[in-house]
């Protein structure tokens, strides 16, 4: 009898591998490179082609940018080397103490006028280098990768197993516990849609305030986007795995884990897509601010404020999924809501602050509102002032919305 054929020399299962096996992809990382260098010279076109100081700070954005994005590639694509992994400090934190020294250099280069350094810069080089630098690094990174597994995205997988986040229990959680985490958790959400945006111009307009509460947000804190950059990575990967483009199988553990790894990536990355248009639209920050460190700064300042209240929201909404009970998502629409709710139901206060009572300026309260106007005004008045309309219409009533929902 001829021995059964090994299934690890069978052709057709080695076809089967090697089609599976990812190549790199010239095209995609070429247009890539083209198209971000591409960007930041159309970006600095009159200044590289004027004379000066602004050419100086146009060259040297460009020329940090190519450092930049290599470093960035040689940190996603090659491992520490083993003699360094044993020091105790560069092993762990060495290519983040890399990345920090490059972010240094920019910031050193751009830092305010008044400390001799050239701040209209700032712009350029925190957005255009170092932002729009690492979603161009992620993204030929990807295009580079080669290897047998089913998706791209786990040329990330350095970045991915490296990245902070909060651990998953080694035990079963008591339901006490899920309480007093969830409790926690509920008490720094509210403090902080109280802690106000330092720097912001009294004169700021928000377009969305009426939404803030809906993504969790509170207009002028440092909560001011909510949950915004977490639901829109959550759908824009939905939508990516929805149609195949990434191919992970999300009943796999290994690919779920690297399908949640690229979303907070994502998520990274989306926050201050959403804060800088904000910040240079609407949140104008204050003239002390802006006498002391130049616009750019001043923006800055604002911005950044913005990304670390967005990026803590994201680990308390992954503390509540791991520690607490439901989802941190949920949870904070559903406070966000019940706060809205009970101030918009119970304020005593009046429509527009320092200026008296009366008929124009009610309390902001519906229930106030409502009781103030029938005490102090007459059948005729309520007619005759659109009294009526005022208690029904004219404000947000939060007690009809919530019991029309």
């Amino acid at each position: 009898m001829r021995p059964e054929r090994s299934k690890a020399h069978d052709p057709a299962q080695q076809s089967e591998s090697e089609t599976m096996k990812q190549r790199p992809i010239p095209a995609g990382y070429i247009s890539t490179a083209v198209l971000y260098f591409g960007m930041l010279i159309w970006w600095q076109w009159e200044e590289l082609n004027g004379s000066g100081q602004p050419q100086e700070a146009a060259l040297f954005g460009i020329g940090l940018s190519v450092v930049y994005l290599l470093y960035l590639l040689a940190c996603f694509m090659v491992e520490m080397p083993e003699s360094l992994k044993t020091v105790p400090v560069v092993g762990r934190y060495g290519k983040m103490l890399g990345w920090l020294a490059l972010i240094g250099v920019g910031t050193w280069y751009a830092r305010p006028e008044a400390w001799g350094g050239y701040d209209p810069a700032v712009g350029f080089i925190f957005v255009g280098v170092y932002i729009l630098g690492f979603g161009a690094a992620a993204t030929i990174t990807c295009f580079l990768y080669e290897g047998d597994k089913s998706s791209r995205l786990y040329a990330l997988h350095r970045f991915v197993d490296v990245y902070p986040a909060i651990e998953k229990p080694d035990h079963h959680v008591r339901f006490r516990d899920k309480i007093t985490t969830t409790f926690l958790v509920l008490c720094i959400y509210f403090a902080m849609t109280n802690v106000l945006l330092f720097g912001l111009s009294g004169q700021a307009l928000d377009l969305f305030s009426g939404f803030r509460s809906i993504m969790a947000g509170a207009s002028g804190s440092i909560m001011h986007l909510g949950i915004g950059p977490i639901v829109t990575g959550s759908i824009i990967m939905q939508l990516f795995a929805g149609a195949k483009i990434i191919r992970l199988d999300l009943t796999n553990s290994e690919d779920k884990a690297m399908y949640q790894g690229v979303q907070k990536l994502l998520v990274l990355i989306m926050i201050p897509i959403e804060s800088i248009p904000q910040t240079y639209g609407f949140l104008d920050p204050a003239e002390f601010l802006i006498d002391a460190y130049g616009l750019g700064w001043a923006n800055a300042v604002i911005v950044a404020q913005l990304f670390a209240g967005s990026y803590l929201v994201f680990l308390l909404d992954e503390l509540v999924s791991k520690w607490g009970i439901g989802s941190g998502i949920s949870l904070f629409i559903a406070a966000g809501v019940a706060q809205s709710t009970f101030v918009g139901s119970l304020s005593w206060l009046p429509t527009t602050t320092g200026v008296p009572y009366s008929m124009q300026n009610p309390p902001a309260g519906t229930l106030p509102m409502i009781f103030y106007m029938f005490r102090e005004a007459t059948n005729q008045q309520m007619v005759s002032t659109n009294g009526f309309e005022t208690i029904l219409l004219t404000h947000v009533n939060p007690v009809a919305a919530l019991f029309s929902s």
